[in-house]
């Protein structure tokens, strides 16, 4: 079965894009990770991570570049995962690839997905997990700054940037929260 239909809420990222995306040159601007979830039916650990990411067109602007479109910032929720490598986080942290794949057939007790966030620059990291939700698909201009007159556009169900916690400034920390 397709990983991408099995994660909750992916028609927010794939209604902007027609498809689920490679998040190809993506930018992770932060990652977050709780050895408890936030209510009895969302076990931990989870990871959460906020992504910069558009679409490459084949169109080319008047600065000789491609024309990038429909820049979102895309906030993951993985819960139950295990097995976690991270590692090169960084001021900047470019993706070649985020690759979520269904791993039912392997049997594991406790896990669905394998995740993989593949690095061009900074960040990578692979992990095991349970669930994989897309909690929001929000606009935002290309540099990854949410657009404030876009709230009402806002896909997902922490709808206003509830949830969003510190990060609201997009700042580029990584946050390890043990509660």
């Amino acid at each position: 079965m397709d990983a991408h239909s099995q994660i909750v809420n992916a028609s927010a990222v794939t209604e902007v894009y027609g498809r689920w995306p490679s998040f190809h040159d993506a930018e992770v601007h932060w990652m977050r990770l709780e050895r408890v979830g936030a209510t009895a039916d969302d076990p931990g650990p989870t990871l959460e991570a906020l992504v910069h990411a558009f679409e490459m067109t084949t169109e080319v602007g008047p600065d000789g570049r491609y024309v990038l479109r429909n820049h979102i910032l895309v906030h993951f929720r993985f819960q139950e995962v295990v097995d976690l490598e991270l590692s090169d986080w960084g001021i900047q942290n470019v993706l070649f690839g985020l690759a979520i794949r269904d791993i039912a057939d392997r049997q594991l007790e406790r896990s669905r997905f394998e995740v993989e966030f593949t690095s061009s620059f900074g960040v990578c990291a692979l992990f095991l997990c349970r669930r994989v939700e897309v909690m929001s698909a929000t606009p935002c201009s290309a540099e990854g700054v949410r657009r404030s007159g876009d709230w009402e556009k806002q896909r997902g169900p922490d709808q206003l940037g509830v949830g969003w916690g510190p990060f609201e400034n997009n700042d580029q920390s990584l946050a390890v929260v043990i509660t």
